[in-house]
């Protein structure tokens, strides 16, 4: 009984996540950006600023947080107030960052308005994730996945309000945009600390272990050094290409980026259900090899196949999705991003298993190469070859961590892969290739085209067995187990 009821937790979890933020990424923050002439390059510039920097507001605290209180329910109790008073500091902390680069970086008045809705917005939204991580130790997980998209969905009923509604459609602004998303994320946090008082009321405290913040802090920094390295290589692109080429260019740049941003979404999420998986077979000394095969098909061949297949009609997707700026559209810059998502998916599998592996040093090591990378080459393509460039940066960098990473679990764990299925793998992709691709001249709509192609990748891979239907019906099981 237990083992169902998590299970179904999960699939609500996933799926209610799946559902509202598809909606969020490719309904309404698409439709905002169509809608708005100007002024949402300046924002999508200053929300990778503030996200450049979110890691301050955090330092890996929460993970250890729902790791303690799930292993000792005191633990709550005994250190509610003092988690509640570091995330203050440190959202001083942050708040002092964001603002120093955007003076460095030449913001204006109207600049630093928008940037302090976008940091309350950042730093509330931390609050939010700390008072979340204790439900989920709490095995709220019903209440936690409720939270995780509760700001969303007021901000996409506001928000269709302003788009689908003539009357209100004059409210619809860069500003009011920002300032929805703070009152989205206020609400959020009033439940979830209302959640948490409750809970906290329930538990025996008292006797749990206290935590000294400073020594926490400091175990942490690792992996709070690794997401920050991860962000400056995912979101320092747009805020150079601001800095080069103006906002115009960088709403450019955020339409192409857009669908891989859903897709990593996705892939998160699949990459949350593998963590656990990896550390427990690694903390029983168990082979990975067989989990990592199958994570492997199930996130990567799909993000191989995915761009093969959006890679021929790129201007008719962005043109679907964003008709009223079809002079803004960039067909390669689109391709490029989906490409890189290829290595993204590689990096949700092997660089998830060595952070079950707890090799650190090894993926700070790489993602500092990276990040310092993918700044050089942004400096050097950016001027020179406008957004194309700063894909083509992201590209690289994106496909170097992933190599590094692919390699070091291939030299830490023997995640080797037999000829055979390789060989399978690379026929299956190349007969793909070859009858879509082929068969484009027979088609004069590429919407259908693409259609056709999503359904022939799917008879290929699951025919030839690459992916059957027990895949993923295997991963649940082992992950209730």
């Amino acid at each position: 009984m237990e083992k169902r009821k998590f299970f179904s937790d999960l699939l609500f979890v996933q799926g209610i996540n799946i559902l509202v933020k598809t909606a969020w990424i490719l309904i309404i923050d698409r439709a905002v950006q169509n809608l708005l002439p100007s002024g949402y390059g300046t924002y999508y510039r200053l929300l990778s600023l503030s996200i450049l920097f979110v890691i301050f507001l955090d330092l890996g605290l929460n993970n250890m947080n729902s790791k303690s209180v799930a292993q000792d329910t005191r633990y709550f109790y005994s250190n509610f107030k003092r988690f509640l008073s570091t995330k203050f500091v440190l959202g001083l902390a942050y708040i002092v960052l964001v603002f120093s680069a955007a003076f460095v970086l030449g913001a204006n008045r109207l600049e630093f308005q928008l940037l302090g809705v976008l940091a309350g917005f950042q730093i509330i939204n931390s609050f939010n994730l700390y008072l979340r991580s204790n439900l989920a130790a709490l095995h709220l997980f019903k209440l936690d996945g409720l939270l995780a998209v509760a700001d969303r969905f007021f901000v996409i009923v506001v928000c269709s309000l302003w788009i689908y509604v003539p009357e209100y459609q004059h409210m619809l602004t860069v500003k009011n945009f920002a300032l929805v998303q703070l009152s989205g994320v206020s609400i959020t946090l009033l439940i979830a600390l209302v959640s948490n008082l409750t809970r906290l009321n329930k538990t025996n405290g008292g006797s749990g272990s206290s935590v000294n913040m400073l020594q926490l802090i400091k175990a942490s920094l690792p992996y709070a050094l690794l997401i920050a390295l991860m962000a400056i290589f995912t979101r320092v692109d747009a805020v150079m290409v601001g800095q080069f080429l103006g906002d115009l260019e960088t709403d450019r740049y955020a339409m192409s980026y857009r669908l891989l941003d859903a897709a990593n979404m996705m892939a998160a999420l699949f990459s949350g259900m593998l963590l656990p998986m990896f550390a427990r077979k690694l903390g029983q000394k168990e082979d990975v090899l067989e989990l990592t095969s199958v994570a492997s098909k199930v996130l990567i061949v799909p993000a191989v196949l995915i761009a093969l297949i959006l890679s021929p009609h790129a201007h008719a997707v962005l043109a679907l999705m964003y008709p009223n700026k079809l002079a803004l559209l960039a067909p390669n810059t689109f391709i490029l991003l989906m490409f890189s998502f290829v290595a993204s998916a590689s990096v949700f599998v092997f660089g998830t298993l060595l952070t079950a592996a707890d090799e650190m040093r090894t993926l700070n090591i790489l993602a500092l190469v990276a990040a310092v990378g993918n700044i050089i080459l942004n400096l050097i393509l950016i001027p020179s070859y406008g957004v194309d460039g700063a894909a083509f940066a992201t590209l690289i960098t994106q496909s170097g961590f992933a190599v590094g990473c692919i390699a070091t679990s291939y030299r830490k764990f023997d995640v080797s892969f037999t000829l055979k299925k390789f060989t399978t793998t690379v026929l299956v992709l190349a007969a793909f290739v070859g009858i879509y691709f082929s068969s484009k001249q027979f088609f004069d709509n590429q919407l259908v085209h693409i259609s056709f192609g999503i359904l022939i990748s799917v008879l290929l891979v699951v025919g030839s067995g690459i992916i059957n239907p027990s895949v993923l019906k295997k991963l649940s099981r082992r992950k209730t187990q």
